[in-house]
């Protein structure tokens, strides 16, 4: 029996998560499990390598097994990893991640990005005495969010959030939640950001940036943070967990305090992944190789080489984008790279630090394929991928 099938016989909905479900990639040419994964690439279940640039949909940050991270959690993998009182480690990890961004008050770790977004709009709702929530981009798998976007199967219907286009900011606003960059971050969208947060004071609501994916990863460390547009809450996750399953929310403690919110998990004091983070974070702070201001030059470069070369266009920011063409045209280009043992997510893109030391190997392949594709060498052999939840939320 092979993997697949093994998958497909054992976990619900074939996959864990929605955009790596095996329909989400070209199905028949991309590995549909794999074995492990080290810096940048991952092994299928036959020890075959591959570049990869999905990136654990932006969590391999640092890359896949990073040294000196782990080494770290290895020092403590012997004094247990759930306690029963608060650890020193939950503390550690909040404080470091106050010097990345100094609004910060408090902080509510949790394990999920979906469990730091319901978090931040309970608080926003106790904090109001309002109901009303808007959204705009995806906040992950919790009733409220889905229910936004169709077909919501499971989910009741909900009158007390609402599309952020869909409904003016005015007193009966609890909160806005958005993503304050998807992957444009062009002057327009800052403005708007700033407009957003004017509104929200003046209705007296609470402003919510999910920063789940460009924490850590955007210029500054934060949308925030570069552009200086400072929410009342704010989420982080992904790259915070240095490869482990980290995220929370946070903000100033007039809001972050009130004990009577409930919000309450057994594992969100799992200390391996709280040393990752704070390891992480220290990696950022102290080593050189990890300045992201020196990984954003790198991904820019990546990003004008790639698009020179003509064909499917790469547009976002250095660490994070999507492809721009046809789904036509973006499953060709996808289904040659796999053949070249380099894999990009259909719908997205990441780049981390140990792309740097690949980039030019990898631009020489995007170059010979673009090449044969605009000489009408390449036809598309499989099925069109499927959109993943993720970037239908989000209108993609």
């Amino acid at each position: 029996m092979s993997w697949l099938d093994r998958l497909n016989g054992s976990i619900a909905q074939g996959g864990l998560t929605n955009s790596k479900w095996p329909e989400s990639f070209i199905r028949g040419l991309y590995p549909p499990v794999i074995s492990h994964g080290n810096g940048c690439h991952i092994y299928d279940t036959n020890h075959k390598k591959y570049i990869d640039f999905v990136c654990g949909l932006g969590a391999n940050f640092f890359g896949y097994g990073n040294e000196i991270i782990s080494r770290e959690v290895m020092k403590h993998i012997f004094n247990g990893a759930n306690h029963s009182f608060p650890t020193i480690h939950e503390i550690e990890c909040a404080e470091i991640l106050k010097t990345f961004y100094p609004w910060v008050d408090r902080v509510k770790w949790t394990k999920t990005g979906s469990d730091a977004c319901t978090a931040a709009i309970k608080l926003a709702r106790a904090a109001t005495g309002r109901e009303l929530i808007l959204s705009d981009g995806y906040h992950g798998m919790s009733d409220d969010f889905i229910s936004l976007t169709p077909p919501a199967k499971g989910i009741p219907k909900r009158d007390f959030i609402k599309a952020l286009k869909d409904h003016e900011i005015d007193s009966t606003v609890a909160a806005v939640i958005i993503e304050p960059v998807i992957t444009a971050y062009s002057s327009e969208r800052i403005e708007y950001l700033k407009k957003l947060q004017n509104d929200c004071k003046k209705a007296g609501a609470l402003l919510i940036f999910d920063e789940v994916i460009t924490c850590l990863r955007f210029a500054s460390h934060s949308v925030a943070g570069k552009f200086g547009i400072i929410p009342d809450l704010m989420t982080v996750g992904k790259a915070i967990g240095g490869g482990l399953s980290l995220a929370g929310v946070c903000g100033k403690k007039e809001i972050m305090d009130d004990k009577q919110v409930f919000i309450s998990s057994t594992y969100a004091g799992e200390t391996w992944p709280l040393i990752a983070g704070r390891v992480g974070m220290e990696l950022l702070r102290k080593k050189s190789e990890y300045s992201i201001e020196t990984l954003w030059r790198h991904g820019q470069s990546f990003m004008d080489k790639f698009n020179a070369f003509g064909g499917v266009q790469m547009t976002g920011y250095p660490t994070r984008g999507t492809f721009v063409g046809s789904a036509e045209e973006r499953a060709l280009f996808c289904q040659e790279m796999a053949k070249t043992g380099v894999l990009f997510h259909p719908s997205t893109w990441f780049f981390n630090f140990k792309h740097v030391e690949i980039m030019d190997d990898v631009l020489m392949c995007v170059q010979i394929v673009k090449e044969q594709i605009k000489a009408g060498k390449c036809k598309l052999a499989y099925e069109l991928p499927s959109t993943p939840f993720a970037a239908k939320a989000r209108g993609q």
